[in-house]
């Protein structure tokens, strides 16, 4: 899920994963049972939060990145009870992607991608 963080107004529409929606101050999305939420206003971002929908929980960790931000969480339960939050406190590159994504630890030890929700922020 694709959405926009937009200094005029707010325009609501469906959205499919990549496909913009505006909003004004900030955003959020889900996708295959992933979610980010983006607190900020105009090209200013406080905050990314990664979380997971109820009955969505895993074991593994959380990436986000997009608009010169990458970072990982450590290894751990995921749960709808227990969110990740980063604070850039930062003025973001016009038209930056930012994204959240769940990657689930296998048995094996190799881990696979469940849900990648991302918004974009535009002045």
């Amino acid at each position: 899920m694709l959405k926009k963080i937009a200094a005029a107004g707010a325009v609501a529409c469906a959205a499919t994963a990549l496909v913009p929606t505006a909003a004004f101050a900030s955003a959020s999305g889900c996708n295959q049972g992933t979610c980010i939420g983006v607190e900020g206003q105009s090209l200013r971002v406080e905050s990314i939060d990664a979380s997971v929908l109820a009955n969505s929980g895993f074991y593994g960790h959380y990436h986000i990145y997009g608009g010169g931000i990458d970072v990982n969480s450590s290894t751990g339960n995921w749960d709808s009870a227990v969110s990740w939050t980063i604070y850039p406190r930062r003025d973001l590159p016009n038209g930056s992607v930012l994204c959240v994504e769940a990657w689930v630890k296998n048995s094996d030890g190799g881990h696979s991608l469940r849900g990648r929700p991302c918004v974009e922020v535009r002045f």
